[in-house]
């Protein structure tokens, strides 16, 4: 299907733009960028494939992904100078990868009669994989355990999908969940909402109290 071509292809933009934003801020060369870039944009597709069983990732046999990718570099990189809240921007496109990627990898679940449970780990795998790949490799704690509302949003998207499959037209369905998930993704960082994280006095931990 066409639509999905693109939707994945979009996803994948916006994803590599997120990691390859994450290297900027972290002053990493050219190639560190686009390193970073695949990853972020791959990452959890490569898990995906392994978990399905689908033989060689995609990312090598499809040159799409690597064009896409160093396409976004370039064009990332040109223009990064009139972006002037690096970090918002960043949330932004991680948010669209984040739902593009949830949705997609729901769909292709159900079409293998993966069951709900699957459905669900599976694409919430896929959704934050990349994410996490990237904050690791430029040393940061990765979003989804730092109580943002990250691996939630995903999973609401992926149960919506599911729910919503023989209701909907398909591509309305694709659309609406992808919607869903970046809305929740970015109300909730917009109005700071998040999971509640255990606060401990870092002076008694230290001390090994």
């Amino acid at each position: 299907m066409i639509f999905i071509d693109i939707m994945d292809i979009a996803g994948t933009a916006a994803f590599a733009i997120s990691g390859i934003l994450m290297g900027i801020k972290n002053k990493l060369d050219f190639f560190g960028l686009f390193v970073l870039g695949v990853f972020t944009a791959c990452g959890g597709g490569l898990i995906r494939d392994v978990i399905l069983n689908r033989g060689m990732p995609v990312l090598f046999t499809d040159k799409t992904y690597m064009t896409t990718i160093a396409i976004s570099t370039i064009f990332t990189c040109l223009l990064y100078k009139f972006i002037t809240r690096i970090s918002v921007f960043i949330q932004i496109f991680d948010a669209l990868g984040l739902g593009t990627f949830t949705v997609l990898t729901a769909y292709q679940c159900i079409l293998l009669n993966v069951p709900l449970t699957g459905i669900i780990f599976i694409s919430v795998l896929t959704g934050v994989g990349g994410g996490i790949i990237r904050d690791m490799l430029v040393n940061e704690v990765p979003l989804i355990f730092r109580g943002e509302i990250y691996a939630l949003a995903s999973i609401i998207g992926a149960f919506s999908f599911y729910i919503l499959y023989n209701r909907l037209d398909s591509v309305i369905n694709i659309y609406l969940c992808i919607l869903i998930v970046f809305s929740i993704r970015s109300i909730s960082m917009y109005f700071n909402i998040n999971l509640p994280v255990l606060k401990t006095d870092s002076r008694s931990i230290q001390n090994g109290k």
